[in-house]
């Protein structure tokens, strides 16, 4: 009789839930997948999207900018979305063309100069790109299908240096792009770390498949998780609608067959997909349910460490591999390089053997890049940084609502480029709005809606609480799915 009722529970749960759970195991697959560019080049109306997540959407058109050094009218600007060019100091802008129609992801700009003239070389899911006049053509450089998410001046005069997909640290010099080195940051010993992390930052790397090991390897765990949520979602209702529709109808499949179909059923929900995605469709469900009610879920977790040592392999730091957001070299000193990583800035005097964490920043995650011969470093928690590279301390930016992607020096001054667009400085490292805009695509990205899917907010900005109640709904069959499989087995 319990297990007839436990039976009970678990099928109604799955029934009045399934629908939900399988919408947030199929869009959470997708979101773990930002480097997916059709996800960020697939375009919906911009009013698919609410008010909250329209905020997002500038960032979308633009991330990085460069100025022509002749002209100050004359701009460009990419994203993953594209790659723009204005003549007007942003009152228009014309879409810039790689060769033979290929359109891909724009993720970084480094501005450099090579026998004195002015080269900027494009980072893009696949590979490196030059142009060498300003406007120009582009034309292709490196590492054709690589994912290069980040690229700074190196070094040497006419030389940059690179992260392949958060792993391989490289350097180049324009001139002899096929001549590349590699920087080995095997073993590395790293000091200053600290011993606790906040519980929220824990989360949060878990949730979004940072969390657990390796960078690939957290990613496709968390994918399991959603791949187990849509399957069970799938298989326990198909499960139920055919035994309902074998009984309505008069000529019902043979009996063989309906038993074949129903232990296929029963065996890819319970004893196989059921057991293996226990653990991590329970942590995606339960820090979803934080995240649901994120500024409470920020307070709550930044006030509660828990020690390093205590975490999953990825926290202990004994690699680099999939860690390494961002890098930038010192001019004249190719031994000297700094890297944004999960805590904060780390600095390597001597090619990348030893670490030490920039401790004055934090130990958050951030945007770290060289523009000139400044070095500038942002994070989401309003913190704004730049130092002059032959210097060793970092003054404070103020007046910059969120976190910086880009920076320029022009002959009208100082300006950054944000999410909320284009700021100048007035002085003393203190900015305000500034005039030029970027392009205004009339139009928003798949993954935006994704989130706005994902999180419920397509339904109603207070959805949150439905799907925390059917969220919760999940949690219990994940509990009382082992209980019954336990009687059964295969």
């Amino acid at each position: 009789m319990n297990r007839r009722i436990l039976l009970a529970l678990h099928r109604w749960l799955g029934l009045i839930a399934g629908l939900w759970l399988l919408t947030l195991g199929v869009t959470g697959i997708f979101l773990d997948h930002d480097e997916w560019r059709w996800l960020r080049q697939v375009e919906v109306p911009e009013n698919w999207l609410s008010p909250s997540m329209k905020r997002y959407l500038p960032a979308t058109v633009m991330r990085y900018v460069a100025s022509d050094p002749t002209d100050e009218n004359r701009w460009i600007g990419g994203s993953e979305r594209g790659l723009w060019m204005t003549h007007n100091r942003g009152v228009s802008w014309e879409k810039l063309l790689f060769p033979n129609n290929r359109h891909p992801q724009v993720l970084r700009f480094a501005k450099i100069r090579a026998d004195g003239k002015p080269i900027i070389v494009i980072a893009t899911d696949d590979g490196l790109w030059a142009m060498r006049n300003f406007g120009g053509s582009i034309t292709r450089l490196a590492l054709e299908g690589h994912f290069i998410n980040m690229i700074s001046p190196g070094a040497h005069p006419g030389s940059i240096i690179g992260v392949d997909d958060f792993t391989g640290v490289f350097s180049l010099n324009v001139d002899q792009p096929e001549v590349i080195q590699m920087h080995d940051f095997d073993r590395p010993h790293i000091t200053g770390l600290p011993d606790t992390v906040t519980l929220y930052q824990f989360l949060f790397d878990l949730h979004f498949g940072y969390g657990l090991l390796s960078r690939e390897w957290s990613t496709w765990i968390n994918d399991f998780g959603g791949f187990a949520v849509a399957i069970l979602s799938l298989t326990g209702f198909l499960a139920w609608y055919l035994k309902r529709k074998w009984r309505r109808t008069k000529t019902p499949p043979q009996p063989t067959r309906r038993r074949l179909i129903m232990t296929g059923l029963y065996r890819g929900h319970a004893p196989v997909i059921g057991i293996l995605g226990i653990v991590p469709i329970l942590y995606l469900s339960i820090t979803g349910i934080l995240f649901n009610h994120i500024l409470t879920f920020i307070e709550w977790g930044e006030a509660r460490e828990v020690r390093r040592e205590s975490l999953p392999p990825v926290w202990r730091y004994q690699s680099l591999e999939g860690e390494i957001d961002q890098v930038v070299a010192f001019s004249g000193e190719p031994e000297r390089m700094l890297i944004s990583t999960r805590f904060g800035v780390l600095e390597t005097l001597d090619g990348g053997a030893t670490w030490s964490a920039e401790k004055p920043l934090g130990a958050q995650r951030g945007q770290l890049f060289r523009s000139g011969e400044h070095i500038f470093y942002s994070t989401n928690l309003r913190q704004f940084y730049v130092r002059r590279g032959n210097q060793e301390s970092w003054d404070t930016m103020s007046g910059l609502p969120s976190i910086v992607y880009d920076a320029e020096f022009t002959d009208a001054g100082l300006f950054v480029k944000n999410s909320r667009g284009f700021f100048k400085e007035k002085g003393q490292y203190a900015f305000e709005v500034d005039s030029l805009n970027h392009p205004d695509l009339e139009a928003a990205t798949l993954y935006l809606f994704m989130i706005e899917i994902h999180t419920g907010n397509v339904f109603h900005k207070e959805f949150r609480w439905i799907s925390d109640v059917l969220t919760v709904m999940g949690i219990l069959m994940v509990v009382t799915g082992p209980i019954l499989w336990w009687r059964r087995k295969w």
